[in-house]
């Protein structure tokens, strides 16, 4: 008897979470079927077209009464852009934009319906979404006859841009900020040009370096000479190496994976390379290991590059692992 009652309280469970099972699939269901309805319905964008320049927009938030830019003018917008299949292509938020997130737009006619004349018709602060055609948008970029459009792009579709305004301005307001920048620029690099000197002279006596530098400022730190083959003119050189900046951060090396810890190049006395590594290297050995400081004059001077800015004096460890002479 006790065996059969229980065989009923089991039974019910059974149903009872079969039952709750189901209740909740069923639910899940639902919920997936509203947020994918939900999603379409989002989607759904009636646009509407501007009889005076083609453009075919939609508004969610518009200033009919604000002052709005002109062909010529130069625009500041957040902007989304995405194909017709809704994957995005740029964000500016991720992808290119300034500090603020935006790009700058120079508002030129380039066909009827573009972009630049859809924004022509928002003020500061307006958020639209504009159709534009993926054929005139391709036509537009494509410098190359018969191309073929890349595999994101779809013949006979249209793209959306979904824009929000910042702040626009004149050509001249343009250049004119163009120019401040541009010398604020010049005086913070003759600022850090005239102290770049006295943070060289702070980096030997902190690290109580005695060496002295060789006639092009080369400051050899530390050697490790095997006596091995000296570098010539032509050899094949194979160099590990690891770059600092001055308080140790690590800019670069040259391990980037599993049999490419090295970095391979000809020797010449005029190869593009920087002018230190140059000289260093005219000077070493295989198997020689030593620790170089480059004032900015002979790594990348008042220019910089991508990762370093102008007038950065720099430290290299450099392994010269291997030398072969054709």
């Amino acid at each position: 008897m006790l065996k059969k009652i229980n065989l009923v309280f089991v039974l019910l469970g059974c149903i009872a979470i079969t039952t709750t099972s189901l209740a909740q699939t069923k639910t899940n269901v639902n919920k997936a079927t509203r947020a994918k309805t939900s999603k379409a319905q989002v989607r759904k964008i009636i646009f509407t077209k501007d009889n005076t320049t083609g453009v075919e927009y939609h508004f969610f938030k518009h200033d009919k009464k604000g002052k709005k830019p002109v062909i010529g003018d130069f625009a500041n917008v957040k902007l989304v852009f995405k194909n017709d299949k809704d994957s995005e292509i740029s964000n500016s938020a991720t992808k290119g934009g300034d500090s603020l997130g935006t790009y700058k737009i120079p508002l030129t006619k380039y066909f009827t319906g573009c972009l630049e004349q859809g924004i022509t018709l928002m003020a500061i602060g307006d958020s639209v979404e504009f159709k534009v055609s993926t054929d005139s948008v391709f036509n537009k970029f494509n410098r190359t006859p018969n191309a073929k459009m890349p595999s994101f792009l779809h013949a006979g579709t249209f793209l959306t841009f979904n824009v929000k305004l910042i702040k626009f301005q004149t050509e001249k307001e343009n250049n004119d900020e163009r120019e401040q920048l541009k010398a604020k620029y010049t005086a913070q690099m003759l600022v850090r040009k005239a102290q770049e000197p006295s943070a060289i002279a702070k980096y030997l006596a902190d690290n109580k370096i005695t060496a002295k530098p060789t006639e092009d400022s080369l400051f050899f730190i530390m050697r490790k000479d095997t006596g091995g083959k000296a570098i010539k003119e032509g050899d094949s050189v194979f160099v590990k190496y690891t770059l600092y900046l001055l308080d140790n951060t690590i800019l670069e090396t040259s391990d980037h994976g599993p049999g490419k810890d090295s970095f391979y190049f000809v020797y010449s006395r005029n190869m593009q390379l920087i002018p230190g590594w140059i000289e260093a290297l005219g000077m070493m050995h295989e198997g020689e290991k030593v620790k170089i400081l480059l004032p900015s004059s002979i790594a990348y001077g008042e220019r910089g590059s991508r990762t370093i800015q102008p007038f950065t004096p720099l430290v290299f460890d450099l392994e010269v692992t291997k030398v072969i002479t054709p």
